[in-house]
């Protein structure tokens, strides 16, 4: 069943879930293909009219020459000119922006046609939205920075010889923040799984050591104002549900254990307005010109250039996720280390009998370093700092910052998952020492994990290598709505 695009305001993330994980297609509903029929109409005849003035990339030139004015035949070459731009020419490399990520960009592209404002004709509208029934464009990290999104955008159309273009429509293509709109909807979505799989591997945490309930009780609920803060609690309380109150540590644990509410309730914060920022791009029109319709005053309508090439808010929602992210995997760390250590909680230390002969299970904690280092690199924000010389008459001047950020985002996240899964195999076996049962909610999560993690003993050791990379794998998956864990940590 594909996604129906009738109105702007329509637009849902789930909507945007289904396409860029469930590969969803999309398809104009018959109101939105008649709204953008009149518009186009309605400009060419503003173009007709000699009353459009300078309309960049339609009466005026693109890029550095955009003080140019076109005749009217100019305009119709510059519609057909399919090499128009070269950008593609110096993208590509190593690094590519995800298959779901790109998805999400071209929904963005054709969302900011639903209500006509992107001057192109029904046939073309629908062949934007038909790219999302074919494989998806690849769309690289390399080259993409600059003023707007024209250089990775000339990746999404590598059969742009399919359309007869009308002037005017390759702005329409190239130009604006879809993927400002399609990479902060990603992480938003990603974001809140990731989420959720954080509060449940931190309350088997909890439960493996017997911590005491005090961080996490229900009165806290009170006394905290802050509503996502106590958002984590209640969760939290949810997946303890139904844990022994009785033979707990005598004395408080460590603070990394006491913290865990504030932690995640700023990156439940973060995760918040990241799905706010992500449904106002949505549900925003995001061109460069943008057509108005026609009004009382404009009866053929106007062609203005705003700056909707540039989704600061995107970037900085990104940066604010990244952050996040580097903050979860220092507490991660944390907790691994002091389970290893042992001694706070009774248990052998690295896990195992000290006349076991079994050496390696530090190594755990030696792995995250290099996670929570990459995460923390990655925190640093993409700001306007970013210089741009614009050696063709001083147009463009400042750099989109928003591929960059989402880049980071990739790496901050990864390394979230990676020292989450290396937590949680050594939360696996604090279990099977201590013989505790797992909290009664988490009991088939607990187990799908538990079932990847090799034993800490002599013959089995070799193999916590590849139940370190099983489990971060099953996450990975899991955030991305697939394999076993993906029921079981729905946000």
């Amino acid at each position: 069943m594909p996604v129906i695009l009738d109105r702007l305001s329509d637009l849902t993330l789930h909507d945007a879930w289904r396409v860029g994980f469930e590969n969803a297609e999309a398809a104009f509903s018959p109101r939105a293909k008649v709204r953008i029929d009149e518009c186009r109409q309605a400009f060419e005849r503003l173009l007709a009219s000699g009353n459009a003035g300078f309309v960049y990339g339609s009466t005026a030139a693109p890029g550095a020459r955009a003080k140019v004015p076109l005749s009217p035949d100019k305009q119709e070459r510059l519609a057909k000119s399919q090499n128009l731009f070269a950008p593609r020419a110096f993208g590509g490399g190593n690094k590519w922006v995800p298959e779901h990520a790109v998805r999400l960009v071209l929904l963005a592209r054709a969302a900011g046609y639903i209500e006509g404002h992107g001057r192109v004709r029904p046939e073309t509208a629908e062949w934007v939205v038909s790219l999302l029934s074919r494989p998806v464009p690849e769309m690289p990290f390399d080259a993409a920075t600059g003023p707007g999104e024209v250089m990775p955008l000339s990746w999404l159309y590598p059969r742009l010889s399919e359309v007869d273009l009308a002037p005017g429509e390759i702005m329409s293509l190239y130009n604006g923040s879809p993927c400002a709109t399609g990479f902060v909807t990603d992480a938003a979505l990603t974001a809140s799984r990731r989420l959720a799989l954080c509060e449940r591997v931190f309350a088997l945490a909890i439960e493996a050591v017997a911590a005491p309930l005090d961080a996490y009780d229900p009165a806290l609920l009170d006394i905290t104002a802050d509503p996502h803060q106590c958002g984590v609690l209640s969760r939290l309380n949810e997946h303890l549900s139904g844990v022994p109150s009785r033979d707990r540590l005598p004395h408080q644990a460590p603070v990394s254990w006491r913290i865990i509410p504030g932690v995640l309730g700023t990156a439940a914060k973060a995760v918040h307005d990241a799905s706010e920022t992500a449904l106002q791009s949505l549900r925003s029109v995001a061109h460069n010109p943008v057509y108005l319709p026609p009004d009382s005053i404009h009866p053929d309508g106007r062609a203005i250039s705003p700056g909707g090439f540039h989704n600061h808010q995107a970037s900085r929602a990104i940066d604010i996720l990244n952050a996040a992210a580097a903050d979860i995997c220092a507490l991660a760390t944390k907790l691994t280390a002091r389970l290893l250590d042992g001694a706070p909680f009774g248990l052998p230390k690295l896990l195992v009998p000290e006349d076991s002969g079994v050496i390696g299970t530090e190594f755990l904690a030696w792995s995250q370093t290099s996670h929570a280092e990459r995460a923390r690199q990655a925190a640093a924000p993409a700001v306007l700092t970013i210089g741009l010389e614009d050696p063709g008459g001083g147009q463009s001047d400042v750099a989109a910052p928003v591929f960059l950020a989402f880049e980071r985002h990739l790496e901050a996240w990864d390394s979230v998952e990676a020292t989450l899964a290396t937590l949680a195999v050594a939360v696996a076996e604090a279990f099977r020492i201590t013989t505790r049962p797992p909290p009664p909610r988490l009991k088939e999560f607990h187990k799908a994990i538990d079932e990847i993690v090799a034993p800490f003993e002599l013959e089995s050791i070799a193999e916590l290598g590849e139940s370190l990379r099983n489990v971060k794998g099953a996450m990975s998956d899991a955030i991305l709505g697939r394999g076993r864990l993906a029921p079981l940590i729905q946000p």
